[in-house]
């Protein structure tokens, strides 16, 4: 339960982080309708100005409402079901969660999406689990001012891939050949588990795909998923 634990968390961290800004618009576009209105009874000289800010306020509750509607359409396929599935679109959903951290810390994203990738039929959760797993490790790798790539492509008529990439210190081969062990970890303790990739790696043989990783010291590391176009029934 660990590993779901520390997802959860920076799951929380974004969303609230996401969140708290459009709400502080709010509070703060409030607070000066509520100062003209104390300034001036006369709600006619004001009339522009009050239309700005309440336009101000419904953009935010709007933003607010995209966030929760992204939260709840990705919790609702935690329980997991094989489902026609744009690769792209669920790239992009998983970096909503993880981008304002990227900014934070100053990693460019290049993002290489294939416009002719196939509609695939798998698991959505269990593949944004996947995906996030591993760009939380690259970002994590990284710590500021670097980039990650992140490429869909066909690799045959059976078998589509997505590629993640870091510019990070790299992991020697020493240790590149224990990163899919339960509990392997090279991060400081309390800062990881050690079971995010090994279960991405089981989630992907679960749905007939695999992961395959190289790296190089002082260059990077690049992992490459390989997703069946239909998902092997479990």
């Amino acid at each position: 339960q660990s590993h779901k634990m520390e997802a959860i968390g920076r799951l929380a961290a974004g969303i609230a982080h996401e969140i708290n800004n459009p709400l502080a618009i709010i509070n703060e576009k409030a607070g000066l309708m509520k100062d003209f209105l104390e300034m001036s009874g006369n709600l006619e000289q004001n009339k522009e100005k009050f239309d700005d800010l309440i336009s101000s306020i419904f953009e935010s509750v709007n933003r607010c409402r995209n966030i929760t509607h992204r939260l709840l359409g990705f919790s609702r396929r935690i329980d997991g079901a094989s489902e026609a599935i744009n690769l792209n679109d669920t790239v992009r959903e998983v970096l909503e969660f993880i981008e304002k951290e990227m900014l934070f810390r100053n990693i460019r994203l290049g993002l290489h999406l294939r416009e002719d990738i196939p509609t695939i039929v798998s698991d959505k959760g269990q593949l944004q689990q996947v995906f996030l797993n591993i760009v939380n490790n690259a970002v994590d790798a990284i710590g500021k001012d670097g980039v990650i790539e992140i490429r869909t492509d066909i690799k045959d008529e059976h078998t589509v891939t997505v590629l993640i990439k870091d510019t990070g210190p790299g992991i020697p081969q020493e240790i590149l050949r224990h990163i899919f062990e339960p509990f392997y970890t090279t991060k400081e303790k309390g800062k990881g588990t050690g079971l995010g990739l090994s279960i991405s790696y089981g989630i992907m043989q679960k749905l007939g795909g695999t992961i395959f990783v190289r790296s190089e010291v002082n260059k990077g590391t690049a992992f490459t998923i390989e997703i069946p176009q239909k998902a092997v029934p479990v």
